[in-house]
């Protein structure tokens, strides 16, 4: 090493590169051909300037939420001592929130099935997809929040559960993450791949550190041909990209619940019908579905919106909101256990704000028509596919960018209806609750695309085979 390259592996340590990449990163960085470490340099520092502008507002947004010291430790890396793994040979699967868990639960449970040797970790980003982990995969080996997308604080995560596979589901792509598992010698699957049109552009406009990024994945399970194509023209070695198909469409039933059972009673003691469920609704979109629900109210005096926010953290404003508009509503928390106690409490309130975690799915057989939260708004839509099961009429807005292919095949089988804006809204749920033999054909067609488009779980199984079948007690640590 001459002098100039152990100048630049004292200021590459300094940075926190490791001492054992350095002279790697010396010898690469002058070729024209393979920038990665600099990249990635330059990516963690502009990570590190985002996560310092952002912090402000992430700790007024988390005020008195029960965030622990620990829970602010597994973003550091610093996992419990309690999963500390003395062999390697566990498997991480890594869902950001509450649908990347839930598309994941049936894969999981197949994993666990057929390779009860390893241990299987699951990693969230948010408090609610971490709590839809511990209700829907109690006995996966453990649970964390994935930490900040610096090396070193991602290295203290693998030395901890030593994993031989990483399972990243949808589009998380944090490129230190995925570069330190290659290094730690796991391999790196993308399940339920895909790319949004949105994040598609951008991505295009640094395609060059996407190549490096995409690099570091073994296999790209994507959900549909397009997305494929996407994946290569990123850069993805054409071999490692494969389409499996949307592992949501493999979900496990939803249960009725105990709630269920009783609102269902305690709405025909009231005499409330119909029901119109707005599932998973975003910030701006409920002012935006008030006047809809008071152009339904003028023709049907006896229906109830269930209202249903997509984060717990906006329960609060959203009463707020219905309260400020003198709104008459009753919010889940404060009814009664019992349909007799629940019923009064229903009878004049034209609003059930849904301040709860877990009741949605079996809420919606319930229904009468359901409309999709995140639609009227730019945020991307939602899942169809539990009204779906229930084999409910469904409607949603334009914006379901997330869920783009999932939209377009149930627009194709006329099993879902999209409206052009809240102004289309209120006429076209209307339409439905007035014409029921339309209602119902709707509904059955979407339960139709739904058992019809069952099977990714296997496939994506079929993918991870061979990386699976080697006895753990015989991988070397």
């Amino acid at each position: 090493m001459n002098g100039q390259q152990a100048t630049a592996q004292h200021s590459i340590a300094a940075l926190g590169v490791p001492a054992y990449n350095a002279p790697w990163f010396c010898a690469r960085v002058a070729s024209p051909l393979d920038f990665r470490p600099a990249m990635f340099l330059f990516y963690s520092l502009l990570f590190t300037c985002g996560v310092l502008l952002a912090a402000p507002y992430y700790l007024w947004r988390l005020r008195g939420s029960k965030q622990s010291a620990s829970d602010w430790g597994e973003r550091f890396g610093f996992l419990p001592e309690t999963l500390q793994q003395a062999e390697p040979g566990a498997i991480w699967i890594h869902a950001v929130s509450v649908g990347e868990t839930l598309a994941v639960v049936g894969l999981v449970r197949e994993l666990q099935q057929r390779y009860p040797g390893r241990k299987i970790f699951l990693s969230s980003v948010t408090p609610a997809g971490r709590e839809a982990g511990q209700r829907r995969l109690p006995g996966v080996a453990g649970q964390f929040f994935l930490p900040l997308d610096w090396k070193w604080s991602v290295r203290r995560a693998l030395d901890r559960i030593r994993p031989s596979l990483l399972v990243i589901v949808e589009t998380e792509l944090w490129p230190n993450l995925l570069w330190a598992a290659r290094e730690h010698g796991a391999r790196v699957v993308l399940v339920n791949a895909r790319i949004s049109d949105r994040s598609f552009r951008r991505y295009q406009r640094i395609r060059g550190f996407m190549r490096r990024v995409l690099g570091n994945l073994d296999r790209i399970c994507a959900q549909t041909d397009l997305d494929r194509e996407r994946f290569r023209s990123l850069g993805a070695a054409p071999d490692s990209v494969v389409v499996t198909g949307n592992l949501k469409f493999d979900f496990s039933p939803p249960r009725r619940g105990d709630f269920t059972v009783v609102l269902r009673k305690a709405l025909e003691v009231a005499g409330r019908q119909p029901v119109v469920v707005a599932a998973s609704t975003m910030p701006g979109e409920e002012s935006r579905l008030l006047p809809a629900w008071a152009q339904i109210r003028h023709r049907f005096p006896q229906a109830l919106l269930i209202l249903a926010p997509r984060h717990p953290a906006r329960f609060a404003e959203v009463a707020a909101l219905l309260g400020g508009q003198g709104q008459e509503f009753v919010s889940r928390t404060s009814l009664r256990a019992d349909e007799q106690g629940m019923a009064p409490q229903l009878t004049s309130a034209g609003i059930l704000l849904l301040d709860t975690i877990g009741e949605l799915s079996g809420i919606f057989e319930l229904a009468n028509v359901v409309f999709i939260g995140g639609s009227l708004v730019p945020t991307g839509g939602h899942n169809l596919l539990e009204p779906a099961f229930w084999a409910k009429p469904t409607i949603f807005g334009p914006h379901m960018e997330n869920f783009r292919d999932m939209a377009r095949l149930f627009l194709e089988s006329r099993a879902g209806l999209q409206v052009a804006n809240s102004e289309t809204l209120g006429t076209a749920i209307l339409e439905l609750l007035e014409d029921p033999s339309r209602a119902k054909k709707l509904g059955e067609a979407a339960r139709v695309v739904l058992d019809r488009e069952r099977g990714a779980t296997e496939r994506v199984l079929e993918q991870l085979k061979d990386w699976l079948k080697t006895p753990v007690t015989t991988l070397t640590p």
